[in-house]
């Protein structure tokens, strides 16, 4: 198993006002009751990665015009014993995610070795009944859109998660 990198650039899916509204509405309650650090909700798609905005600008512009929002099947809360997968929501497999996933990592050379998407809820160690019970408990939304791809500078150490710059995905045509 690698070593946990706990500082860098990575990016992250963040989402639509619908999504995000619904999703941190969740996200609060469950902070709330186990006590855990602050974050921007997010759903992390690669890194760490060298950032530097004045180089890479042109490439994030590039990327968030090549790509569309990505519609996500939601899988209800799940939960492991790792501090930064406590609980979070699954994420369904997903084609067009997966696509955005492998184009960055390959524009930035990043060697990424396994892949688990999912939206994080509570970062900390709890008791595996108290888990339970929150996962009986709440329900998420069946589905959720990523409309924008974010640096963000991470830094586990203090527990400080930044989202330093955005870009958004180009909107699907809707047909009449």
């Amino acid at each position: 198993m690698n070593p946990r990198i706990s500082k860098g650039y990575w990016i992250w899916g963040q989402f639509d006002t619908y999504t995000t509204d619904i999703i941190n509405s969740l996200y609060q309650e469950i902070n709330n009751k186990l006590n855990g650090p602050k974050f921007d909700i997010h759903l992390t798609i690669s890194g760490p990665f060298n950032y530097n905005e004045e180089i890479q600008k042109d490439t994030f512009q590039y990327i968030s015009s090549k790509f569309n929002e990505i519609n996500l099947q939601l899988k209800g809360i799940n939960k492991t014993d790792e501090f930064f997968r406590s609980l979070f929501i699954d994420v369904g497999e997903n084609e067009n995610l997966n696509s955005l996933k492998n184009y960055i990592d390959a524009t930035f050379n990043i060697n990424a070795i396994e892949y688990f998407p999912h939206i994080s809820l509570f970062y900390g160690l709890e008791d595996v009944s108290v888990k339970n019970e929150i996962i009986k408990k709440f329900k998420t939304p069946n589905s959720a859109i990523i409309d924008k791809i974010s640096i963000a500078r991470v830094d586990e150490e203090i527990k400080s998660w930044e989202v330093v710059r955005s870009y958004s995905l180009i909107k699907p045509i809707q047909s009449p």
